[in-house]
C-alpha cells in the first residue's frame, strides 16, 4: 500500500497547527474495518490491530508512514466489535499478545506472535469462566517489557463486576484471576468499556463507570506489586442521574512521573482528574475522549459533533480531524501516536497520525 505524507501537529506560539494528510492503514478491501487499537514497543516500532465482520487483524510500521499489509489473527463468532469493543493489542519487541471476545462463547480469547506479527498463536481464554465475559467490553495494557495486565465486564456472580488477570511473559502465561470491583448494589454500568493503564513505575490503575443509588460516574482503584486493588475512588465533584448507559468509559494514562491522568465524560462534557473528587473542563457537547502523553505533555483527543478534537498541555483545543471517531492513543516519549476510524476520498478509513 503506498504510503502517505504525514501530518504533523506543530505547536505555535501554544497553538496547534496541521499541517499534511494522515496515513491510511489498511488497502480498500479493508475499509469496512473499524474499532483500531494502537500498541509501541520500546525500539519506535508501531503495532495496530482492528477488526472487520468476525476477523481481527494486525499491521505494523517502522517509522508511520507505510503500514505492512494486514495478517488474519483470527475469527471468532460474533466478534465484540463496536461501541468501543474490539481488539485489544500490547508490544513488546519480544511479543505481541491481541485480546478479543466473542459474543457468542463469552470467552475473552488472546493470541501471542514472537515474530512481529507474521504468525499468531491462540492460547487459553484469559477469563476461566465461559459465558462471563459476554458483554464484550475489555481493556488491555503493558509495560513494554512483558508485563501485561487485562481487565474486563464480568457476568460469573450475575450482577456485573470489573475482573482483571496479569501475565509477565506478554501473554503466554497469566496470573490467577482478581476481581477489581463488585457494586454493593450487584452491578456496575453494564455497557461502558473499563479502562487500564500501568506507570513506568509498575503502578495499575483502573477506571470504569459505577452504577450507585442512580449515578452513573467513574471511579478508580490503583494496585502495586502483587497486592490486591485499592477501595474504589470517585472521579468528578459532580454527579451524572441517569437511567440508561452511555456507552462512553472515558480513557487513563500514566505520565512518565507515574501520575495517573483520566478523561472522561459526565452527560454531554468532558473532563479530567488527576486525584479522587477532582475535575477540570475539558469540553461541551463532547463524548468519547482519550487521553496519552508525549514525553511530560498530556495529550487529550475527543468527539465534538462530527470531528474529532485534540488538545495539548494548556493550548486551546484544536480541530484535529473531521468525520473522526473510535479513537485509540499510545503515549511516546516526544509525541503521542493515534489511529481512528475516518474517511479518505470519500470512503470509510482507518487512519494514523503522529502528534507531537
Amino acid at each position: 500500500m503506498p504510503g502517505m505524507l504525514l501530518r504533523l501537529l506543530l505547536v505555535v506560539s501554544g497553538v496547534a497547527t496541521l499541517t499534511a494528510a494522515p496515513v491510511e492503514l489498511v488497502p480498500p478491501s479493508l475499509r469496512s474495518a473499524v474499532q483500531p487499537q494502537i500498541a509501541l514497543t520500546s525500539t519506535g516500532r508501531i503495532h495496530v490491530t482492528f477488526g472487520q465482520g468476525n476477523a481481527i487483524y494486525h499491521t505494523s510500521s517502522a517509522d508511520g508512514r507505510e503500514f505492512s499489509a494486514p495478517v488474519k489473527i483470527g475469527e471468532l463468532d460474533k466478534l465484540a466489535l463496536g461501541k468501543r469493543r474490539g481488539p485489544r493489542i500490547t508490544a513488546s519487541d519480544e511479543v505481541l499478545l491481541v485480546t478479543a471476545i466473542s459474543h457468542a462463547d463469552g470467552k475473552l480469547h488472546a493470541w501471542t506472535s514472537t515474530d512481529s506479527g507474521k504468525t499468531w498463536s491462540e492460547g487459553s481464554s484469559v477469563n476461566t469462566v465461559d459465558g462471563s465475559a459476554r458483554e464484550g467490553l475489555q481493556t488491555l495494557a503493558g509495560d513494554g517489557r512483558g508485563r501485561v495486565l487485562a481487565a474486563w465486564l464480568d457476568l460469573r456472580a450475575g450482577g456485573m463486576e470489573v475482573w482483571s488477570r496479569e501475565s509477565r511473559d506478554g501473554g503466554k502465561s497469566w496470573q490467577p484471576e482478581m476481581r477489581v470491583y463488585a457494586a454493593p448494589g450487584g452491578n456496575i454500568c453494564p455497557c461502558c468499556v473499563p479502562n487500564l493503564a500501568i506507570s513506568p513505575q509498575g503502578e495499575v490503575a483502573v477506571m470504569w463507570r459505577n452504577e450507585l443509588e442512580g449515578s452513573r460516574d467513574l471511579y478508580l482503584a490503583t494496585r502495586s506489586g502483587d497486592q490486591p486493588f485499592s477501595d474504589a475512588v470517585k472521579l468528578g465533584s459532580g454527579t451524572w442521574q441517569l437511567k440508561a448507559c452511555p456507552m462512553d468509559g472515558g480513557s487513563l494514562a500514566f505520565s512518565p512521573a507515574g501520575k495517573w491522568l483520566a478523561a472522561w465524560r459526565r452527560d454531554k462534557t468532558v473532563f479530567t482528574s488527576s486525584a479522587a473528587g477532582q475535575e477540570r473542563l475539558l469540553g461541551s457537547d463532547a463524548s468519547q475522549p482519550v487521553a496519552a502523553y508525549a514525553g511530560d505533555t498530556p495529550i487529550l483527543l475527543w468527539e465534538a459533533g462530527d470531528a474529532l478534537m485534540a488538545k495539548r498541555g494548556d493550548a486551546s483545543a484544536e480541530r484535529f480531524a473531521a468525520g473522526a471517531k473510535s479513537a485509540s492513543a499510545v503515549s511516546g516519549k516526544d509525541a503521542v501516536y493515534v489511529v481512528w476510524e475516518g474517511s479518505t476520498a470519500g470512503e470509510r478509513a482507518l487512519l494514523f497520525e503522529r502528534v507531537r
